[in-house]
Formats: C-alpha cells, structure tokens, sequence
C-alpha cells in the first residue's frame, strides 16, 4: 500500500504532469463506483499536495480564481500516469483530460476513494514530515486515552495519530528504535521517544530513494532506485530472518524474532 512517501512521490508527479497543461473534464470509468465530479467550469489547472496517505487536488479555472478541491486515498495500488491520446491505460479509473492527453488515475485492485472536499479529512493526524511539532504534539496531547494500551505495532498504524505511517514503515521504525513492539504504545513512546523522529526520517529517506518497491505500486516517474541502497534500507520487512504475525487487519507485521521469547 502507498504509504507517506509514495504520496509525496505522487503528489510531485502530478505536479510535473500538470505544469504548463490546460484540462477540460473530467471522466470516470463506470465500472468505478466513485463519486461523479461535475467540474462547473471549462478549462482548468491542476494542483496537488499530499498529507499522509492523501491527496488533495485542486482544480482551478483558467484566468479565474475559482476553484474545487478533490481529496483522494490510493487504497491498496493506486497511482497517477499520463497517457498520451489514443492509448489505452487499462484499470483507469478517473481521466482528467487535456487537449493532447490525460493524467489517470490507474488503480488495479480499486480500493482508492476520491471525493469533492475543502481540505483533509478530519480524522487523520498531522503529516510527520510537513508539520512534525504538529505531529508529536498530537500524539503526545492524547497519550492518556485508551488507544495508546494497545501494542505501539498496532497504535503506529492509525492514522489519527500516525498519519502516513504503513506496514513497511512501522517494521522499520520498530526495528531500528530496538523496542518490544508488543508493549502498550504508552510504553513504548515514553521510554523511546525517538520514535516520534523516525516517524519523519525514515519516510523523508524512503522518499528520497524514489519510494517503497512495493508489490501493486510503481514510482510515477518511472524512476528505478539502487537496488542495494532499497535494500539496505529494508532491514526488517520482508526479511525472511524476521518473525511475522499476522495482525487483527489482516497485514503482516514483520519485526525482529528476539520479540518472540
């Protein structure tokens, strides 16, 4: 599943796409039981920005300041390419349409949501990266609640806390901070605080190595990272020396097998 870094990969190749582009409409694959996006206008911009695990696109009408935002998830594979006219982008599910083309939205397994909105959601933390202070001062104001009894491999994955964090960063994070992932979140943040930095770090890393090379998802760019350097970064999930549960969502949590004693 795209996670924080993916999102920002996402959100810069949108970017790149739309520069200098006008688009005219907006169709969506009826096969897709997202919402319809009526655009009032002819002749719009595209802008994106990421937080999290979301996008908020924002269209805006040519020589005009009006404008609609259109908040989006990418569920389990979702992802942007252009497509050039003519060609057929098989499991595209929105196309936003310009003269020469389209920027689509391509998710294969189609748990990616979309829908018209001012701003994020509501139940979703602050982004770790863009607005850390932000972050820990969210976290840290609710450590008291239920929530954090549960283990920190269970809390890292909410996203009203951790907003952006997914199954292979929280390996990763729980691995390299050296702590019992099945201790209660309380405990953990309290006695290893640099949690809270890696939650930044390692997705800022993870993005600048081009993003996870994860099964259902593939860079926008196109851009392949270092093999050895991925690899070298993925000291815990996936690793076959690793012990792994399958967790009350169904994901598997790898983490370091010392844990099982």
């Amino acid at each position: 599943m795209p996670e924080l870094a993916e999102l920002k990969l996402t959100s810069d190749y949108i970017n790149e796409e739309a520069k200098n582009r006008i688009f005219y409409s907006i169709r969506k694959n009826p096969a897709h039981k997202g919402q319809e996006i009526e655009i009032p206008f002819r002749g719009f911009t595209i802008n994106a920005e990421s937080q999290g695990k979301e996008l908020l696109l924002t269209l805006t009408q040519v020589n005009s300041s009006n404008s609609i935002k259109l908040r989006m998830t990418m569920g389990m594979s979702g992802h942007f390419k252009w497509v050039e006219t003519g060609v057929l982008s098989k499991h595209s599910h929105l196309k936003f349409q310009s003269e020469y083309g389209s920027l689509d939205f391509v998710d294969v397994r189609r748990f990616g949501k979309w829908k018209l909105a001012e701003s994020w959601s509501d139940n979703r933390g602050p982004d770790p990266i863009s607005n850390f202070q932000e972050f820990v001062r969210n976290i840290k104001s609710n450590l008291h609640k239920k929530d954090f009894d549960k283990p920190i491999h269970e809390i890292l994955m909410n996203q009203k806390y951790f907003n952006g964090i997914g199954n292979y960063l929280r390996a990763e994070i729980l691995y390299r901070v050296d702590v019992n992932p099945f201790i209660s979140a309380r405990e953990a943040l309290q006695n290893k605080p640099e949690i809270y930095h890696l939650c930044k770090l390692l997705p800022l890393q993870a993005y600048k190595l081009g993003g996870g090379q994860l099964k259902d998802w593939e860079n926008p760019f196109g851009r392949i990272v270092d093999v050895d350097s991925w690899e070298e970064f993925m000291i815990c999930y996936g690793n076959p020396k690793m012990s792994k549960i399958t967790d009350k969502n169904g994901r598997t949590f790898w983490y370091d097998s010392r844990w099982d004693s």
